[in-house]
This record gives structure tokens, C-alpha cells and sequence, in this order.
């Protein structure tokens, strides 16, 4: 980052403490999570106990983390660490982390309309914790970031490569969840469209389950699925190459 030109934003110490804060909090209600784990049997949503670690399963809390860890070095980047202006001024970076818990957040307030999510109960301390976790994560979260991605770090832009580069992490997660749900001992999906017979019976309402032809379908809605962080990265590279030609550098 020696060659780059810093904004003003981004040596406010206020600014640093604001960003070490919500990166702090982030992390500290993920671990609420795992330590305060109570299973209550759903039929529809949670009809088996797959353990309180399996919550690290979800692209939403992995999402959750990646941002948090980057809110606290980019505090520290915005204290003056050299190191972690490296990673937290990164265009790059910047691009990935905005992009996957925006869509983050878009996925699971669609899936609210369309009655894909649990729906959120505040009448005892820990569904209020949970329900509150699930806003923070979803709703307060992402709008946050791309606030935050509106203000650029540095003046350095971001590569065409890195909108391709950004498809890659959400392909391996996907592929590792499908695969784990066939031949996993309990058959989790985190979500799901993750499922085979998800397109399949959406397409084929009523016929026989064909499992080949289930994976089939899954193909190209991967494909798109992929193409959505692509398309996302791509439209946000556009607005933060922009904004770097307005923001004032040091």
C-alpha cells in the first residue's frame, strides 16, 4: 500500500474504533451462538439436531465472520498497521467480502417473502438472542458494508480478474454442500436449493423423484447461482471505481 494514496475516512481514529467495535461485536454474538446452543424441534425448519457447531455450516455465518475479521484489521489498518492495510485496503478484498454478505442479506430477506425462513419469535430470552442474530446478520450487516464499500480506502481500483475471482468461493461452498448432504452420514444441506429434488419438483410437480436428472437440473442453477456473485462483484466493481475518482486521498 506504499504507493497508494489513503482517504481521509480511513485515518479518522473514531472511524477505526466505529469499524473495531461492530467487528468486535460481530464475533462475540457468533460465539453466544455456539456457547448458548438450545435445540427445539422443528418439523419444518430444524426436525434434526445436527449440533451447535453445525451452524458454522451456514454461508450467512461464515459470511458473518469473514466481515468481522475484516471490520477489526481494517481498524487496525485505519490505526496504521502496515500489515493490516495490506489486506483490509485491498480493492480486492473489499470487492469479496461487500459482495458475499450483501447477497447474504438479499437471499434471506427473499426467502422470508417466499416463507423459506424461520420466522423470527421474541417471547423468551433465546429466541430474542436468536431473532436478533438473524437481523443483525441479515439486515443490519449488509446495508452497513455497502455503505462502507461507498467509501473507498485507497485510491487504487479494482481489477476486471477480481470480479471472475469473486465466483470461485461461493462454487467450492456449494459444491461442498451438495456433496456432504449426498454422502454425508445425516445428510445436511444448509439450504434448500442445495437439495436434488428442490428444481426437480418445482419442474416435475407430482412425477417420480429421478435423482440422475436431479443433479442434472442442479447444474445450470448452480451455473446461475455462481453467475449472481459475478454479476453482483461486477456492478459493485463499477460503483467503487467510480467513487474512486471523487473521494478525496491523501
Amino acid at each position: 500500500m506504499s504507493d497508494a494514496r489513503i482517504s481521509r475516512l480511513h485515518k479518522s481514529k473514531v472511524f477505526g474504533a466505529f469499524l473495531m467495535m461492530i467487528g468486535i461485536f460481530g464475533i462475540l454474538i457468533i460465539l453466544h451462538r455456539l456457547s448458548y446452543y438450545v435445540y427445539e424441534f422443528d418439523a419444518e425448519y430444524y426436525p434434526v439436531d445436527y449440533g451447535r457447531f453445525n451452524v458454522l455450516s451456514f454461508f450467512t455465518v461464515q459470511s458473518n465472520i469473514f466481515t468481522s475479521v475484516y471490520l477489526i484489521v481494517k481498524a487496525a489498518a485505519v490505526f496504521g498497521s502496515g500489515r493490516a492495510r495490506k489486506f483490509a485496503f485491498d480493492p480486492t478484498v473489499t470487492l469479496f467480502v461487500t459482495t458475499y454478505i450483501l447477497l447474504t442479506g438479499i437471499v434471506y430477506c427473499s426467502g422470508i417473502a417466499l416463507g423459506m425462513t424461520p420466522p423470527f419469535k421474541w417471547d423468551n430470552p433465546n429466541h430474542f438472542m436468536l431473532s436478533f442474530i438473524q437481523v443483525f446478520h441479515h439486515m443490519i450487516i449488509p446495508p452497513l458494508m455497502l455503505i462502507l464499500f461507498l467509501f473507498p480506502a485507497s485510491d487504487r481500483a479494482v481489477e476486471k480478474r477480481s470480479v471472475i475471482l469473486s465466483g470461485i468461493y461461493p462454487l467450492v461452498y456449494s459444491l461442498f454442500s451438495i456433496a456432504r448432504g449426498a454422502f454425508g452420514k445425516m445428510h445436511f444441506y444448509p439450504y434448500p436449493f442445495y437439495r436434488p429434488e428442490f428444481f426437480y419438483e418445482m419442474i416435475f410437480k407430482g412425477r417420480e423423484m429421478n435423482t440422475a436428472a436431479a443433479y442434472i437440473l442442479m447444474i445450470p442453477a448452480l451455473a446461475a447461482g455462481v453467475g449472481v456473485f459475478i454479476g453482483v462483484a461486477a456492478l459493485l466493481r463499477l460503483v467503487y471505481n467510480k467513487r474512486i475518482k471523487s473521494a478525496e486521498f491523501e
